[in-house]
């Protein structure tokens, strides 16, 4: 173990997803965009995040069909749907292997919880990751559960979304661990009772927990 991150009377471990499992660079995904809406780029983003667009996909309250086709629509012709779909998840890139080996004997030894806001179209891309690189499809195994903000319509960092885990599986969260690499995540996870751990910079999950083989 590293530093302050300690699991001495931790039950249950409750691992987010981008950053954590699988690695991200959002720069990819600004870029495309940029790529696409030049100028417009940042007071359309601005706009939409005002309007709440992106929490809806995230929140499953609007479709991927939905989501591809404004934001093309937006493109002024610019864009194909597909298009944007892959603007979208350029920023995914891989998981390492020693990733697995963790959550395997995370598993062995904890109960353990994936907990991501994520959408439809960022799942779709690691499951067929996860099929080519490991023959998997999808990462339930590694988990006794694994929770997708799309699919329970809530959303970090509201509390009600931990309260939901916590009430799923009558976990003590007096002894549930939360890992996250955002910040304002962890607020909520600390308002339901969780402990918290904040995964900092370049900062890695092997970083804090290594398993003897």
């Amino acid at each position: 173990m590293k530093g302050d991150f300690n699991l001495k009377g931790i039950e249950t471990i409750i691992f987010d997803l981008g950053m954590v499992i699988i690695n991200l660079d959002m720069e990819k995904t600004i870029k495309a965009f940029k790529s696409i809406y030049g100028d417009d780029y940042e007071p359309l983003m601005n706009k939409l995040n005002e309007e709440g667009f992106f929490n809806a996909y995230e929140t499953g309250r609007i479709s991927t069909k939905e989501f591809t086709s404004t934001l093309a629509t937006k493109s002024n012709g610019k864009a194909s749907e597909q298009d944007i779909a892959n603007a979208w998840n350029a920023m995914l890139l891989d998981i390492p292997p020693i990733r697995f080996e963790i959550l395997k004997w995370a598993k062995a030894n904890f109960n353990t919880y994936c907990l991501s806001n994520t959408n439809e179209l960022h799942i779709d891309w690691i499951n067929k990751m996860l099929k080519i690189e490991f023959n998997l499809e999808n990462l339930g195994p590694y988990f006794h559960k694994v929770y997708l903000s799309h699919e329970m319509h809530q959303r970090k960092p509201d509390v009600e979304i931990f309260e939901t885990v916590i009430k799923n599986h009558n976990l003590n969260p007096s002894n549930a661990l939360f890992i996250d690499d955002t910040a304002g995540h962890l607020l909520g996870a600390k308002q339901a009772g969780l402990k918290t751990y904040h995964l900092t910079g370049s900062e890695k999950i092997e970083d804090l927990i290594s398993i003897s083989k």
